[in-house]
């Protein structure tokens, strides 16, 4: 499986590449926003994304509603990395594109 992963932070992307590796996952990393989205737009874009909320260009919750309004399938599942408190954010996750996920999508076929 292919997992973007988008960090403006070098100890983060480190961290995160180094362990999906060792899961055996093949990873691709890009340093800002703008990078990411541009592999998320591909065709063969990757199924998992796990991107930081604050970067340059491009925010993570920017490339979720940008994800999401292209509708695309298969389904891009995004993971949002923050440092930020949870109690005065988290309500901002879910408001660019509310996705409803049924259980079949959470269960691996393979």
């Amino acid at each position: 499986m292919r997992v973007l992963i988008a960090d403006d932070s070098i100890v983060s992307r480190h961290l995160l590449e180094g362990t999906l590796r060792k899961w055996n996952y093949e990873v691709l990393v890009a340093c800002d926003g703008a990078e990411a989205w541009s592999i998320l737009e591909q065709p063969d874009a990757p199924a998992l994304a796990v991107l930081d909320w604050m970067m340059p260009g491009l925010t993570g919750l920017d490339i979720c509603r940008l994800v999401r309004k292209q509708g695309r399938e298969p389904y891009t599942y995004i993971l949002l990395l923050t440092s930020k408190s949870l109690r005065k954010t988290s309500s901002k996750a879910w408001r660019p594109a509310p996705t409803t996920t049924s259980p079949s999508r959470l269960t691996s076929t393979s």
